[in-house]
């Protein structure tokens, strides 16, 4: 089975250097935040859901994503989805290739998802959860979580561990028409990282290394977290047919 992905632009900020390559500096570079709707399936799916306390993720951000992130209102998870014809409670699963608050913080927004993560990473994680998404959670019981390591989740559809960026990181390889894409999540920040073996400024340079090259191996091309130029490779954001 083949998939077509849509990039939806969810917010925008600008992250400084030293962030995103491991050598940079202060100065910044544009970030846009996206959900990945994966359309072809019986039902839509989606990977990161979007932040839903914008106000308390910048508190935390602020030394490294200097103004924060801003959000248009078309922007928002329900709006962008609305915007090209889905609606949440349409949505069967939600991927999330790690549990920082701008990848999973709005997972209660689709009421009828089972959220698909990496099992280690869940379970150390769930703790911490925003209440909003351990209620979402504890309502679904059984239904609420699919918890994953290196497997096929569906067909043309699977999940493999990366570590690195932190320790529930996963990859998402989707077929497509084009290929298999691996959606990387913060492992890899734009397209510089992976296409100039040009490692993010978080981390130890070999793990990171070790990681890219797995990504590699599991798909045919790569599509990164948060680089603008996503939308420019591919117009309007669609990945596949």
């Amino acid at each position: 089975m083949t998939y077509r992905i849509r990039a939806l632009k969810n917010g925008e900020c600008q992250v400084r250097d030293y962030i995103t390559y491991h050598d940079g500096g202060e100065e910044t570079s544009l970030y846009y935040l996206y959900l990945w709707l994966i359309e072809g399936g019986p039902s839509p799916m989606v990977v990161e859901t979007g932040v839903t306390d914008i106000e308390g993720f910048n508190r935390g951000v602020d030394s490294y994503i200097p103004g924060g992130v801003t959000q248009k209102p078309e922007e928002h998870t329900v709006a962008a989805l609305r915007a090209v014809g889905v609606e949440p409670e349409d949505v069967s699963h939600v991927f999330i290739t790690h549990f920082h608050g701008d990848h999973y913080d709005s997972f209660h927004l689709f009421p009828n998802a089972t959220m698909v993560a990496n099992r280690e990473g869940f379970l150390k994680a769930r703790p911490g959860f925003p209440a909003r998404v351990a209620e979402a959670l504890e309502r679904r019981g059984e239904k609420g979580a699919l918890l994953v390591g290196d497997e096929d989740v569906m067909p043309g559809i699977r999940c493999f561990h990366l570590g690195v960026h932190s320790e529930c990181s996963q990859g998402i390889a989707v077929d497509t028409s084009l290929g298999r894409a691996v959606l990387t999540g913060d492992v890899v920040y734009k397209f510089r990282n992976l296409e100039e073996d040009y490692a993010p400024g978080w981390t130890d340079v070999e793990a990171w290394k070790i990681a890219a090259a797995r990504i590699r191996r599991e798909g045919d091309f790569f599509v990164p977290a948060h680089d603008p130029l996503v939308l420019e490779r591919w117009p309007g954001g669609i990945i596949g047919e």
